[in-house]
């Protein structure tokens, strides 16, 4: 996606890749994001906590 920010549809996509302990790299590839801006994401909302251990 070319937009600057997250909208509320990749935010729960995050979330549920999330719950199905999906991997940054994975998350990002399948957002067409870069993995830094999904890390930001999970960090700012608090989600996957696991992901970031």
């Amino acid at each position: 996606m070319s937009d600057a920010h997250m909208i509320l549809r990749e935010r729960v996509r995050i979330e549920c890749y999330c719950l199905k302990e999906k991997s940054l790299s994975y998350i990002a590839k399948q957002l067409e994001r870069s993995k830094s801006t999904i890390h930001y994401e999970v960090k700012r909302c608090k989600l996957c906590d696991a992901l970031l251990a």
